[in-house]
């Protein structure tokens, strides 16, 4: 089973898929990972990195404790004098950086793009086209019944990319 699903993911070949899948060779060979594995939330990585830019440049990565901070978790003036994480330990701190809607809007696009119905997959390019379109397409999908299948498909992507930041950086998450 494990080597179906290397395989599915080595064709698929999505953000993070390349890593997932040597990392899953890795425990089926009973061998190390190719890095440092750190126990690092993709969730919260995802999440920051997709944040707002207007809230936040980026944050950092404990690689002791696998924590996500965002920038302001720095700033004393922010958080406290006493709450302020100092990032200025060698090696135990990874920046990332905020990539915004971009990532998010092409997984919108991706998703439209894999609609049979050719009226669908038209109406689901239009919602994305301009202003709000996050929101638009956030209401096309529910109507059409697709918000379970848009948000694992959403999901998936955005673990990707932060599995995929992470392998970059040298960096395997158990």
């Amino acid at each position: 089973m494990t080597l179906s699903v290397i395989n599915r993911l080595t064709w698929r070949a999505g953000p993070g898929d390349e890593a997932l899948a040597e990392d899953l060779l890795a425990c089926l060979r009973d061998e190390p990972f190719a890095g440092r594995v750190v126990a690092v939330d993709l969730e919260m990585l995802g999440t920051e990195q997709e944040g707002d830019l207007g809230m936040s440049t980026g944050g950092y990565v404990d690689l002791r404790t696998g924590d996500v901070h965002d920038d302001s978790s720095t700033d004393p003036m922010m958080v406290g004098e006493d709450a302020a994480i100092d990032v200025e330990e060698p090696g135990r701190w990874l920046r990332f950086d905020r990539t915004g809607p971009r990532d998010g809007w092409r997984d919108m696009a991706d998703f439209a793009a894999r609609q049979h119905d050719p009226a669908l997959r038209e109406r689901m390019q239009t919602a994305i086209e301009g202003k709000v379109a996050f929101h638009r397409f956030r209401d096309l999908v529910h109507q059409e019944s697709l918000a379970e299948q848009w948000y694992a498909f959403s999901t998936d992507r955005q673990l990707g990319r932060a599995r995929e930041f992470l392998a970059g950086e040298g960096i395997r998450v158990r």
